[in-house]
């Protein structure tokens, strides 16, 4: 484990053992996103899919299962049928509130992981739902975690890209693909 993260789910490490010719390139998430949308970059190798990502990339996979965790208080009874009734915390920009939530919910966003911890350690918010990993080395006395969902992830091969026949190919010959380990969530 790396981080908290499935053994699986070292996406990057998987992708470079199976393609050793890969040049990889440290840029911000929006560039990683242009430059896959004009085939200036080949692959991505952990990505969720979206319908929007399907028009520009293939994505091959699931290759792993991104474990999906519910933070709460200790002795609260808060669940995925209930959370509507309290009040959650994210990290900013996380599309877990898109995906778990909904306009009429209260739910407030912050930029770091221990200010989520605290929040709820302190009764100023009742949960939070984020990848297991992202807890992973932090306090996490007087909090009550479980896995509640799972996100497949893929490597994504740009439709531009000139060698995705051959990058797909690779791929199917030496990465299997994942499967579930806990049942899909009502939502």
């Amino acid at each position: 484990m790396i981080k908290g993260l499935p053994q699986n789910a070292r996406c990057l490490e998987r992708v470079q053992k199976t393609l050793p010719n890969l040049s990889i390139q440290d840029m911000p998430w929006k560039r990683i996103i242009q430059s896959l949308q004009s085939g200036r970059s080949d692959i991505t190798p952990c990505i969720f899919k979206t319908p929007e990502r399907e028009t520009f990339l293939d994505l091959y996979g699931p290759i792993a299962m991104l474990p999906i965790i519910l933070v709460r208080r200790n002795g609260q009874n808060i669940h995925l049928g209930n959370i509507k009734d309290y009040h959650g915390v994210f990290l900013r920009g996380t599309s877990l509130i898109k995906d778990y939530t909904n306009k009429s919910m209260r739910v407030s966003e912050t930029s770091r992981i221990p200010n989520i911890l605290e929040l709820i350690r302190n009764g100023r918010a009742d949960y939070s739902l984020m990848p297991g990993n992202f807890i992973e080395d932090r306090n996490t006395t007087d909090l009550n975690i479980n896995v509640i969902d799972e996100i497949p992830l893929y490597i994504g091969i740009s439709k531009k890209s000139p060698n995705k026949t051959v990058i797909w190919n690779q791929l199917s010959d030496h990465v299997p693909i994942a499967s579930r380990n806990i049942p899909a969530p009502n939502r």
